[in-house]
């Protein structure tokens, strides 16, 4: 990392990591730990429209009680989710996507017109995702098919596939109609494609086949044969969410019905969402012949279920919901007769009567009083607050400390992890602390003594002689204090100021006057030459080349007033 851009890269990781004393976090999905069972929390936003709000609200209480995941069930005989592009095309034709839209409206209202709302969009899913990411919840979507499609099957019919319900049923799909089989398909498809980056588990339900009209469906489809395609069916789907990096998951009733194998064999990587033991005449497949098979059980105890409406009766009413707490352990499979492994539990709520008024703090009341029962398997989220009120005295302006002490806060800060436990309350105490630490130990950066420094150095470079006083320049130069921290840099400002203006105000010395140079003599006026004057040789011009010649004449002048003078002596 750049030394000029840390404090804005830690500015923004204290933002994404909570300062505003929230969860939010980068969209994720988180797996229970290898030692931990998932518990999922059910609901069936599928025959009954769900508002974002209303989802928010169960995810928030899903993350308070220590809840792993949350179940919706987007297809269940409704479809009240709609994708942006849900353009088709099957068997060569293409279905255009407000086409797809309009049928599945369509067939919506026709199995309820909900009052509430006919379906999410894609933006309302997204908003219901990032939501659960950010508080450590992965969202299991659930689209069932071949059952409970009723308005699947209506929207087929309504864009001219013919006869695509099996057996006079209005839920369920005919597995020998290739072209609703594909077109169902096909649209599963887009959903697993929504979902692939979403979401670890994609449920598909595949459950009660055509018990809409007979509760013996599956050995009906075992006696006709039709069975093999079945499990055909559900193999593709599993592969479906395999390719897309997504764990597949079922409802039990259907897979290897009356323990029969004859028919083919179900995808080993298939999650098995165990929720009923069957009744006289509804034969399926025990707990333990599934995990035999090499399958996974998710024990979706119906025990625990709740159809909403029903606060009292003998068939999942609030009563028995609540009854069954108590009874029952958070690893009882229905119909096991010895222990089987399991990868979670799941507390459902039904709508079986899309009608019923939801009762939201009783929805709220189960889930906690579920939580209590199995507190040992569902431990509370630690407390952060601690650790959002540590983040909330980061200093907003980084750039005035050292690099050295903003790379301590930044390991603090990377070094939280959000989505622990109760039982890890002293690791995210450790996070408080050492966050804390980190900004006590905030070093600030010295002030900029630049200015000051290129001051000094105008001021040496001058000659004091030069000048009549250099004392205010000495005194500021003096006055300068050394080691203050940034956030006195005005005083420094002030230091560099002080001295540039002594500079300034620097009187020179006086200069000595000069004597007055004479004004130059007059030169005089030569007379034009004679034509004879002209003829003679020109006279020396210069004193360098006159000087020897009267130097000899001057010698010569000696010479002979000497000799005269001995000639007068010798003649007295």
């Amino acid at each position: 990392m750049k030394k000029q851009g840390i404090h804005v890269w830690l500015l923004a990781l204290v933002v994404l990591l909570g300062i505003a004393v929230g969860l939010k976090q980068p969209s994720k999905q988180v797996a229970a730990a290898d030692n931990r069972l998932q518990s999922v929390f059910s609901i069936d936003a599928g025959r009954k429209y769900f508002s974002v709000d209303q989802l928010e609200t169960i995810i928030d209480w899903s993350h308070t009680d220590g809840y792993t995941d949350v179940q919706i069930l987007l297809g269940n005989d409704a479809l009240r989710f709609m994708l942006d592009d849900m353009s088709l095309t099957v068997d060569g034709k293409t279905y255009s996507s407000d086409a797809v839209k309009q049928a599945v409206l369509g067939g919506n209202q026709a199995y309820y017109n909900d009052p509430n709302g006919n379906a999410l969009t894609q933006v309302d899913m997204d908003t219901v995702l990032k939501y659960a990411a950010a508080r450590d919840i992965n969202i299991i979507p659930v689209i069932n098919s071949p059952g409970h499609m009723d308005a699947i099957l209506t929207a087929m019919t309504k864009l001219g596939i013919k006869n695509p319900a099996f057996n006079g049923s209005k839920r369920t799909v005919d597995l020998n109609n290739d072209t609703a089989i594909a077109f169902t398909k096909a649209l599963l498809q887009k959903y697993v494609s929504y979902f692939k980056d979403h979401a670890t588990i994609f449920n598909f339900g595949s459950d009660e086949y055509a018990n809409d009209v007979d509760t013996g469906g599956w050995a009906k489809l075992q006696q006709s044969g039709t069975y093999r395609k079945f499990v055909a069916y559900v193999n593709d789907l599993a592969q479906m969410a395999q390719n897309a990096g997504l764990k597949p998951m079922v409802f039990n009733d259907g897979i290897y019905y009356n323990d029969r194998t004859d028919f083919g064999t179900f995808d080993q990587n298939l999650i098995v969402s165990y929720w009923t033991a069957g009744w006289f005449g509804y034969d399926v497949a025990k707990p333990e012949f599934l995990a035999n098979k090499g399958l996974k059980i998710m024990n979706t105890n119906d025990g625990w279920y709740w159809v909403l409406g029903r606060m009292t009766g003998n068939l999942y009413s609030y009563e028995t919901a609540v009854a069954s707490l108590k009874s029952k352990k958070f690893t009882d499979v229905p119909g096991a007769s010895s222990t089987v492994p399991i990868i979670g539990s799941v507390q459902a709520v039904w709508a079986d009567n899309p009608s019923a008024k939801l009762d939201m703090p009783a929805l709220l009341k189960l889930m906690d009083q579920f939580s209590t029962a199995y507190t040992p398997y569902m431990p509370r989220p630690a407390d952060y607050s601690k650790v959002d009120a540590a983040m909330a005295t980061v200093p907003r302006q980084l750039s005035q400390y050292t690099d050295a002490s903003l790379a301590k806060l930044e390991a603090a800060l990377n070094a939280v992890i959000r989505g622990k436990k109760a039982n890890e309350q002293a690791i995210v105490n450790g996070y408080a602390q050492a966050i804390i630490a980190a900004v006590k130990g905030l070093q600030l950066r010295g002030a900029d003594y630049s200015q000051v420094d290129a001051a000094i150095a105008t001021a040496q470079k001058l000659d004091r002689l030069h000048y009549q006083d250099f004392a205010a320049v000495d005194a500021a130069i003096a006055a300068v204090k050394r080691g203050l921290d940034i956030t006195q840099q005005s005083k420094v400002d002030a230091m560099a100021t002080a001295i540039q203006t002594a500079i300034k105000e620097l009187a020179l010395e006086p200069t000595p006057p000069r004597a007055p140079t004479p004004p130059p003599a007059p030169k005089p006026t030569a007379a034009a030459p004679s034509k004879e004057t002209s003829k003679q040789p020109p006279l020396p011009s210069t004193a360098e080349t006159t000087t020897p010649a009267l130097m000899l004449a001057g010698a010569s002048l000696l010479i002979s007033m000497g000799l005269l003078y001995w000639r007068r002596l010798m003649a007295d």
